[in-house]
């Protein structure tokens, strides 16, 4: 087992709460193999339980903030009270000291800072992305508004007691075209879509389809894909 993954586990068995991992790294759990470095760990974290969450990383004395886009800065958030740890889609967490990052106070905004990411790869357990996501019924939510939705038993998988998003759900987000077309993740994206899609099983293949279908009906590189993976490999849908 990874062991960047092994020591993030262990860090949130105690945080009370249902979390997942998901990205790159939920890839590989499900594969049980490496398939490429990752820029950072990604946790996935139920909406309603993001300020019982957010209190844990405080209390452990980890950093929680807010990316904020423009411009390209960080919001501290220092109480799960804190209007953005609310708001926000998603969360930084980053342990004092972290070595992948630089982070400095602008001189003006007391809780705002700018950041440097220091490396392509994180190599210790001092950060972490964290991802907020909705369930209901017992049913994970990727689009409430075109009702994509998956068994939360088909949706959340175990290695070793380790938890992960299913690989399905994973290539769902991933054939959003930002991803597929953004020059930070397009490399990555395409690797683990041709590591991971023909290890799918019938059902998750077939769910995934539906998915991207439901999501992009004007049409979306992954289902061709898809579609010649069925080709080369004489799969029946």
């Amino acid at each position: 087992m990874i062991e960047l993954i092994s020591k993030c586990n262990d860090f949130l068995k105690d945080c009370g709460v249902t979390y997942v991992f998901c990205g790159g790294y939920a890839l590989e759990l499900f594969a049980n193999k490496k398939i490429r470095t990752h820029s950072d760990i990604d946790i996935s974290i139920f909406d309603e339980d993001r300020e019982k969450f957010i209190d844990f990383l405080l209390q452990k004395g980890w950093n929680a903030y807010e990316p904020v886009s423009n411009p390209k800065s960080l919001a501290a958030i220092t109480h799960s009270g804190n209007g953005r740890a609310s708001k926000s889609q998603c969360v930084w967490a980053i342990k004092p000291g972290c070595t992948f990052f630089k982070i400095e106070p602008k001189h003006i905004e007391g809780d705002i800072f700018n950041y440097e990411i220091l490396s392509g790869e994180q190599l210790e357990f001092d950060f972490m992305e964290i991802i907020f996501n909705k369930y209901q019924d017992d049913k994970f939510i990727c689009s409430k508004d075109k009702n994509i939705i998956r068994e939360l038993e088909k949706s959340i998988l175990y290695n070793n007691g380790i938890p992960y998003l299913a690989p399905e759900l994973i290539l769902f987000i991933c054939a959003n075209p930002a991803y597929m077309e953004s020059d930070y993740h397009k490399e990555k994206n395409q690797m683990d879509f041709d590591f991971t899609a023909p290890l799918l099983s019938k059902d998750s293949r077939e769910w995934l389809i539906n998915a991207i279908e439901a999501a992009y009906p004007k049409g979306n590189k992954r289902l061709d894909n898809l579609n010649k993976l069925a080709t080369d490999t004489g799969y029946k849908y």
